[in-house]
């Protein structure tokens, strides 16, 4: 049986780990173990866990006071949201106390898309919040989830719970060259993408190209919006800090309506959209909000030129056909990311 306590780290900064559980009692026990050493030292707590997963907590987290709960799949639909609306969110919302947040962000049956994004997002966290007073733990299925997915857990933890005794992880990986690794060329746009330029005068045009492709793909009233703003966000970015003319294209693919835009200039900063500007700030916001509007985002740098592409999920009565045969991760399984 797992008896995980508090992270007998020194320092004051970031303590990230993850605990891998092989069952139900597993994973009751790293929680309780965790929420209560929290409560012990007086920290604020969050336990960010699956639907699914409540039932088997509720004995344990309703006695207790001041203790929030969340579902990933609402607060971290997508991954990229996590950390400035979740976990720096409520560093900020504590100021001089530390805090500590028990999540299960990567579960199976979570949509396979997600997974390298995920990976990135736990990179990501050890450069973000390196000096912020957070003690974040997160569970791993080792029963479910392939291998693959163990691994990149141990590359982006610095430290690993396997019975009551944290370890350094021999895996761990400097965040820059886990995120090095994901940053693989995305595929072409189809050849029936919609294709626009961006230029000031053609935002309304585009704004209505993107409406139509996303409504006549199914996608609802609210969401259509929601990619109208994303789109103008970056052909906004794009006009702003770009070097040279750019181009929109929108398309629907298999359970998805996707929106980018590419052209040239670099983006050079890997937490551009996962860190929130200063409040007197006039930018720095574009990003950010395409984030929390979409499902994911990828972002690539190649050759000079910056690709931004906006993806969201339709309703799963209105995905169309695949236009070649499934791969694993349209057959609903996670694949872990590319070594």
């Amino acid at each position: 049986m797992i008896r995980a306590t508090g992270s007998p780290f020194p320092g004051g900064g970031l303590r990230h780990d993850a605990l891998f559980y092989d069952h139900d009692g597993d994973y009751v026990d790293a929680v309780r173990g965790f929420v209560l050493a929290g409560r012990s030292a007086g920290e604020p707590v969050l336990v960010v866990v699956p639907g699914h997963r409540l039932p088997l907590l509720r004995a344990l987290l309703d006695p207790l006071d001041g203790v929030e709960l969340a579902d990933p799949a609402v607060v971290g639909r997508n991954p990229a949201t996590i950390i400035p609306t979740v976990l720096r969110d409520l560093v900020r919302r504590f100021p001089g106390r530390r805090v500590r947040v028990v999540g299960e962000w990567l579960w199976p049956g979570r949509r396979p898309a997600a997974y390298p994004h995920c990976v990135a997002h736990e990179a990501m966290v050890n450069l973000a919040l390196a000096d912020e007073p957070l003690t974040a733990r997160c569970l791993f299925d080792r029963s479910r989830l392939p291998a693959g997915a163990l691994a990149d857990a141990e590359h982006t933890h610095p430290w690993l719970w396997r019975g009551r005794v944290p370890r350094p992880s021999a895996g761990y990986r400097p965040p820059r060259a886990v995120l090095a690794r994901l940053d693989r060329p995305l595929p072409p746009p189809p050849g029936d993408a919609v294709t626009l330029p961006v230029d000031a005068a053609g935002l309304a045009a585009l704004r209505t190209a993107v409406a139509a492709v996303a409504q006549a793909a199914g996608l609802g009233g609210e969401r259509v919006e929601d990619l109208r703003i994303s789109v103008t966000e970056l052909a906004s970015n794009a006009l702003t800090h770009g070097t040279g003319p750019a181009t929109a294209r929108c398309w629907a693919a298999a359970g998805e309506v996707v929106c980018e835009v590419s052209g040239p200039g670099e983006l050079d900063d890997p937490l551009a959209g996962r860190i929130p500007p200063a409040v007197a700030s006039v930018r720095g916001r574009g990003l950010l909000l395409v984030h929390r509007l979409s499902d994911l985002v990828d972002v690539r740098v190649a050759d000079g030129v910056t690709t931004v592409r906006a993806r969201l999920e339709l309703p799963a009565s209105q995905v169309p056909a695949p236009r070649s045969a499934p791969d694993a991760a349209e057959r609903g399984f996670i694949r872990p990311a590319p070594r």
